[in-house]
C-alpha cells in the first residue's frame, strides 16, 4: 500500500478549508456592521468585506470575493425590500431602471477595456477624483429640498433625469471590473451632484436597488462555476440581511441623513487611500 494517498490528501484539504470557513456569531456580527454602514451610504459592502475575509479570516482572495458577494447580494436585496415597504420610501424606480440598464451595458465594456489599459494610471486618476468628491461631501451642507404635505421630499424626475441615471449606471458598471469597486461608489456621489433634488436618501436607495441586480448576477456566475462556499457565506449573509434593514431604519431617522452622507465621504476617502497604497506597490514583472 502506498504511503501517500492523493485521495486522502484531497479529503484532508477539503476538511481544512471547511474548518476555515468563516461562520458563527462573530461573522454574522461583522456582516451586520458592514451592511448597516453600507446600507446607510448606499454601497454594497465589498470594499470592507473582502479585506476582512482576507486578512482577518485568512481566506484567499478567490474564496473571499464570492463570499463577499453573498453579503452584498443579501444586504442590498433586504435593504431594498425594507426601503420599498416604507411609507416614506426614497426609491425612484425610473432612476433605478436607468442605473440598472446602464450598468449592464457598462460592465462588459469595462471588462474588455481592463485587458488593455494600464490600471495603475487609471487608479491614480480615480484616487484624485475620489479624494476631491469625498472631501467635497464631507464639507458640503445639503440644501433643503421642497417637501410635500406629508413631509416627504419632492423629486419629480424628467426623461432627461432618467437618461442621466443611465449614463451614471454605465459609468458605474464600466469602472467596477476595471478597479474592483462597486457601482455604488460611483452612483451615489454622481446622483448627488447630477440630480441634487434626489438627496442622499434617494441616491442611496436607488444605488442599493441597482446593486441587487449587479451583485446577484456576479454571484450566480460564481455559483455556476462551483466557487461559492455556502458554509462560509451563510453567517455573513444572515448578518447582512439584518444589518441592511437596520441601516435603512437608521438613515430615515430625522437628522441621520446628513450623518450618512458624511459616512459616504469617509468611505470614498478610504477607497482613495486603498488606491494610493496599491500604487505604492511595485507592479508585477512579466
Amino acid at each position: 500500500m502506498s504511503a501517500h494517498d492523493p485521495d486522502l490528501d484531497a479529503t484532508a484539504a477539503a476538511e481544512e478549508r471547511a474548518e476555515r470557513s468563516p461562520q458563527g456569531f462573530g461573522v454574522a456580527a461583522m456582516g451586520f456592521a458592514i451592511s448597516a454602514w453600507c446600507g446607510m451610504c448606499g454601497i454594497g459592502g465589498g470594499l470592507f468585506a473582502v479585506p476582512v475575509l482576507h486578512f482577518v479570516y485568512k481566506l484567499d482572495l478567490k474564496r473571499a470575493i464570492p463570499v463577499s458577494l453573498s453579503l452584498v447580494a443579501a444586504g442590498t436585496i433586504s435593504g431594498t425590500i425594507a426601503e420599498a415597504l416604507r411609507a416614506d420610501s426614497a426609491l425612484r424606480w425610473g432612476i433605478v431602471a436607468g442605473l440598472v440598464v446602464g450598468s449592464l451595458f457598462g460592465a462588459p465594456l469595462g471588462f474588455q477595456v481592463a485587458k488593455r489599459i494600464d490600471s495603475r494610471k487609471l487608479k491614480l486618476v480615480f484616487a484624485v477624483l475620489l479624494a476631491f468628491v469625498g472631501s467635497r461631501i464631507l464639507g458640503f451642507v445639503p440644501q433643503a429640498m421642497a417637501a410635500g404635505p406629508d413631509g416627504v421630499p419632492v423629486f419629480e424626475p424628467s426623461w432627461s433625469d432618467y437618461g442621466l441615471a443611465a449614463v451614471i449606471g454605465l459609468g458605474g458598471g464600466f469602472v467596477a471590473p476595471l478597479l474592483g469597486i462597486g457601482g455604488g461608489l460611483i452612483a451615489v456621489p454622481a446622483l448627488l451632484f447630477a440630480l441634487p433634488g434626489i438627496g442622499h436618501l434617494g441616491a442611496r436607495a436607488c444605488s442599493l436597488a441597482m446593486a441587487t441586480v449587479t451583485s446577484t448576477r456576479s454571484l450566480a456566475l460564481y455559483w455556476r462555476a462551483g466557487q461559492l462556499d455556502l458554509r462560509g457565506s451563510a453567517s455573513f449573509a444572515l448578518g447582512a440581511v439584518v444589518g441592511a434593514v437596520a441601516g435603512v431604519r437608521l438613515v430615515h431617522i430625522p437628522g441621520v441623513e446628513d450623518v450618512a452622507e458624511k459616512m459616504l465621504g469617509v468611505t470614498l476617502l478610504l477607497v482613495c487611500l486603498r488606491f494610493v497604497l496599491d500604487l505604492r506597490k511595485r507592479p508585477a514583472e512579466g
